[in-house]
């Protein structure tokens, strides 16, 4: 019994108070990037393609997730897990569509 309250009493008695990311220019740019690939799928959805046949469904599933990163990152959520943080930044949001642009104009 001793060991617990000992172990116990080692914790601290606060614990830090997360705080949010700040929302900087970055994050703003990208949030806004972000809707404005949702509103160009949304409303122009032959940006993608025309016909079921000239439809690019990889390049269609490359700029949803780098749009869906960007509103990750865009309303400030930091992920603790490294490899979250990594796949949710700016880099791989900007990066993801930026690529699937570049799929569908090629």
């Amino acid at each position: 019994m001793s060991d617990f309250h000992s172990a116990h009493e080692k914790e601290p008695v606060t614990k830090p108070i997360e705080k949010p990311a700040p929302l900087g220019g970055a994050r703003i740019f990208l949030f806004c990037l972000s809707l404005l690939v949702m509103v160009l799928i949304t409303a122009w959805p032959h940006f993608l393609g025309s016909t079921p046949d000239t439809m690019d469904h990889n390049a269609a599933m490359v700029l949803m997730m780098g749009m869906s990163c960007g509103f990750v990152y865009g309303i400030g959520f930091t992920p603790k897990l490294r490899i979250w943080r990594w796949l949710f930044s700016g880099w791989s949001a900007i990066g993801l569509m930026l690529i699937g642009v570049l799929m569908r104009l090629t």
